[in-house]
């Protein structure tokens, strides 16, 4: 496969940027350009991409009804031809510790260069190292936050660290600063290739898609765009199932007891690298969860969170071994109304990253929120707070609180989403 590896005296894109929400308490531009790497290319129409996504449906054991996908096909017919071309890069950035790092991602753009605008979508929080926008384009997979490419938007998806070059690293999705840094360096790299390869100009303003995890990755980086001289206007945000501020999602799980989606030792573990903590993992998890050894084995001492949350074990195998339960692996500190023990030590990175209570959105950027108060994998209370928080700062905001498990109100999501996108 042909591979573009771009001089760093072809463009030169000099951005002073600073972010007051990570570890290190300032930040580097990684270096003369972006992009590194054209890593995969991968051509398909809108209509094939149709198609995936009702495969992706029906894997869900989701019933998508023949006569909508009729009436969709039928509303789509002239569009679903439309030629789509998906690129996997790799780009220069900075890791949480203020490094110049290498990080990947991946975009779609219609072949006619006339799109409808610029969206970009985080992704959701992936468990295996082989999940990842990227790598999807290389394994010519698609995948939910690559929907807006079906009507002819640039959608650009980053992968953030924790894949490829970094996939001994846990993904740090909750660090606010350095996602919104980590995708605004992807953007620019977009924003390279298209002028280096196809002549053309990226524009400067930008819809953000984001859910589950996502979501609040999606808040993370309309901050960073509204809070750095990035010259990267946001129109709007639609944000669903997030975890807008971790101490609120702690205290309803403490109160549920119940997660349904492994992601709190995930989160836990990436906070630990990235601040430092040094936490002592015996008074974190139990029941053999706080077992250090890269082995199922637990005889030799694995069997635990460093096995299990290694990047190379499916979220079906996770969920098979330890379920939904929290108290099955969460030491019983956990459980305390507020955090005690060794959970304190998360306390202040918690805060540092609270989208509700470190950011305003300005008066131009409309967020549209979404969670369904039936959610079993994030608790609703952290979008419950986000709207009464906004709503008395005077931000743009609307709350879509609907009905369904986190998947169905993902439906919901996708659904206003696309809705959105067409009538602009």
């Amino acid at each position: 496969m042909k591979k573009i590896v771009i001089l760093s005296c072809v463009i030169i894109f000099c951005t002073c940027c600073w972010w007051g929400c990570t570890p290190q308490d300032s930040i580097e531009e990684p270096g003369p350009g972006y992009l590194v790497e054209e890593l995969g290319v991968w051509d398909f129409t809108a209509g094939f991409a149709f198609e995936s996504v009702l495969g992706l449906v029906e894997d869900l054991n989701f019933e998508f009804p023949q006569e909508t996908k009729d009436q969709i096909e039928k509303l789509f017919q002239k569009g679903l031809q439309r030629q789509i071309r998906g690129v996997s890069i790799s780009y220069r950035t900075i890791d949480p510790f203020g490094n110049p790092v290498i990080a990947t991602g991946a975009f779609f753009y219609p072949r006619d260069l006339k799109p409808g605008g610029v969206v970009e979508v985080p992704p959701i929080a992936l468990m295996h190292d082989t999940e990842a926008p990227s790598l999807y384009v290389e394994q010519k997979k698609f995948s939910y936050e690559s929907v807006p490419c079906m009507l002819g938007y640039i959608t650009i998806n980053p992968d953030f660290l924790g894949v490829r070059y970094t996939e001994d690293w846990p993904r740090p999705y909750l660090i606010a600063g350095n996602a919104g840094m980590a995708a605004y360096h992807m953007r620019k790299a977009v924003e390279e290739y298209l002028l280096l390869t196809e002549n053309y100009q990226l524009g400067n303003r930008s819809t953000i898609l984001g859910y589950s995890l996502g979501g609040s990755t999606s808040m993370a980086m309309a901050w960073y765009y509204q809070d750095n001289p990035t010259g990267v206007k946001v129109d709007k945000v639609i944000t669903g199932g997030g975890v807008y501020d971790g101490l609120e999602a702690f205290r309803a799980y403490v109160r549920t007891e119940k997660n349904d989606y492994q992601s709190i030792p995930m989160v836990i573990i990436g906070l630990d690298k990235y601040y430092n903590l040094g936490l002592d993992y015996s008074r974190i998890f139990t029941n053999g969860m706080e077992n250090q050894v890269d082995s199922p084995d637990p005889e030799a001492g694995g069997d635990g969170y460093v096995w299990w949350f290694s990047g190379k074990r499916t979220l079906a195998s996770i969920v098979r071994r330890w379920g939904s339960n929290l108290r099955t692996y969460m030491h019983p500190d956990f459980f305390n109304p507020e955090l005690t023990g060794e959970f304190a030590k998360l306390r202040e990175p918690l805060l540092e990253n609270s989208i509700v209570y470190n950011f305003t959105p300005g008066p131009l950027t409309e967020i549209h929120l979404i969670h369904s108060g039936e959610d079993n994998l994030i608790p609703v209370e952290c979008s419950d707070l986000l709207f009464r928080e906004y709503k008395k700062k005077g931000c743009a905001i609307t709350y879509d609180r609907v009905s369904g498990n986190h998947f169905e109100a993902g439906f919901y999501f996708i659904a206003t989403s696309m809705f959105y996108l067409i009538v602009k």
